[in-house]
């Protein structure tokens, strides 16, 4: 999360600016960050909310699933190794 001064330069760099781009180069971050927090503002202020990340579901393959990857290399894709599974009638 990023301070309030942090915050606040962001949101006067896109006051002045207008441009999302334009003010994550004045502030030094990236532009999404920039539209994060000119959205907060618009929605009513406030932090805005982390997003959250469900976690992966592997429940009973996941050994199958780490063998996978290691004979691969770590080259094997997901859909890939979710055909695999599925064919074993393990998913």
């Amino acid at each position: 999360m990023k301070r309030s001064e942090e915050v606040m330069e962001i949101l006067e760099a896109y006051d002045l600016t207008g441009s999302l781009r334009g003010a994550a180069a004045l502030c030094g971050c990236d532009h999404k960050t920039v539209g994060l927090w000119v959205r907060a503002r618009d929605a009513g202020g406030g932090q805005p909310r982390p997003a959250g990340r469900a976690r992966p579901v592997t429940g009973a393959f996941v050994e199958k699933v780490e063998e996978l990857v290691d004979r691969s290399h770590g080259k094997i894709r997901a859909d890939k190794a979710h055909e695999r599974l599925v064919a074993m009638g393990l998913a």
